[in-house]
């Protein structure tokens, strides 16, 4: 996994999360956006750790690769290497992907603080929009979110880091899910050669004793 597969992969699910829960909103019903909204939220996190755990199984499944050529010392793809697994690339998707929903909550905190309402308003828009999919999880406590509470503040920090870092849990299985593929492939083989060796002996044929 690159760098820019996390961010592809988390950009599409919440832009696709936004979009329904925009639908969701214009219900004007906080029980069913509540409910609803939860359940597409909790779905997209199930896939996004599935997406993961994906990564992550072909990221080791490369860093074998890697392993193989350079003992073989042979030249290493750089292609191939920038997609290998490893937790410092994927700490680094996980900045990357929640950068700029971290900052345009920051943005919108640091102008409602200091009182700029030229611009805090159509920021408190934006904010909101992107971190829509997190709405439901306040819902039950607050209705409102034209102005600045600790609830709505806690959402716009959170939530940027919240599907890179389930995604991120997912890819670090990769080495528990590399290793267990690689041992059942080792018994298939195992298998195979077992059977061969009984289909041979079946195969041989008897000798035939002299009649007397």
């Amino acid at each position: 996994m690159s760098i820019m597969d996390m961010w592809k992969t988390c950009v599409f699910t919440t832009v696709l999360l936004i979009f329904l829960n925009l639908g969701l909103f214009t219900l004007n019903n906080n029980l069913a956006w509540t409910i609803l909204g939860l359940i597409l939220l909790l779905g997209a996190l199930y896939l996004a750790y599935r997406q993961g755990m994906g990564f992550g199984h072909e990221a080791c499944r490369l860093l074998a690769t890697l392993k193989e050529v350079d003992g073989a010392r042979s030249p290493v793809d750089e292609k191939v290497a920038k997609r290998a697994w490893s937790v410092n690339r994927g700490v680094k998707a996980v900045l990357a992907t929640a950068l700029v929903p971290y900052l345009i909550g920051c943005a919108y905190i640091v102008l409602s603080l200091l009182k700029v309402d030229s611009l805090a308003v159509p920021m408190r828009l934006v904010s909101w929009v992107v971190a829509s999919p997190y709405w439901p999880c306040i819902l039950p406590w607050t209705h409102t979110f034209d102005r600045l509470t600790g609830a709505v503040a806690a959402v716009l920090m959170i939530s940027p880091f919240v599907m890179p870092l389930v995604t991120f849990a997912g890819y670090m299985q990769g080495p528990k899910l590399w290793a267990k593929s690689e041992k059942a492939m080792a018994e298939g083989k195992r298998r195979a050669k077992a059977k061969s060796r009984v289909v041979r002996k079946k195969r041989v044929p008897r000798s035939q004793r002299p009649e007397i």
